[in-house]
């Protein structure tokens, strides 16, 4: 009897100490995988505060230009971030009442409307939107732009 005493308490004291090693290893594992989302939050958070952009176009006189079958839209975008962006129409994307835009219907150019790839900081282009139809005149209307890292900015104006 007094041999089985011991014996018992060097199996529970092994087994203890194998659970405890798990519960530690399972939340070392959790801290560490809490550690690295944050991170990656971080990052992500920083790079949206790095990429910014603002819609300056005056509400109600927004250039158009009449085709034969197409009405020409014209939005400037400022480039108020401190990085680079994409600004293409593979990029950017464009909504006018919560309708896309097709690529094929955007042209993105400088203020001079020489074509460009990037938007530098503090720069400004231009989104000429092309419609078959044109937007109800005097109507309200809101155009959306969806930059690649999801940045969005919306814009209430009135059609000439």
């Amino acid at each position: 009897m007094a041999a089985g005493g011991p014996a018992s308490e060097l199996i529970l004291f092994i087994v203890a100490v194998i659970v405890a090693g798990s519960v530690a290893g399972g939340l070392a594992y959790v801290t560490t995988d809490i550690a690295h989302g944050m991170n990656d939050r971080g990052a992500m958070l920083a790079d949206q505060l790095r990429t910014d952009f603002a819609i300056i176009n005056d509400p109600n006189n927004v250039p158009v230009d009449t085709g034969t079958s197409s009405y020409n839209y014209t939005f400037y975008i400022k480039n108020i971030g401190k990085e680079p962006i994409a600004f293409t129409p593979d990029a950017v994307q464009v909504f006018i009442d919560g309708a896309m835009v097709p690529a094929a219907n955007l042209t993105f150019t400088d203020v001079n409307g020489a074509s460009i790839s990037s938007l530098d900081a503090y720069e400004v282009g231009v989104i000429k939107v092309t419609l078959g139809t044109a937007l109800t005149q005097g109507g309200y209307h809101t155009l959306t732009v969806v930059l690649e890292n999801g940045e969005r900015r919306s814009f209430v104006f009135r059609a000439p």
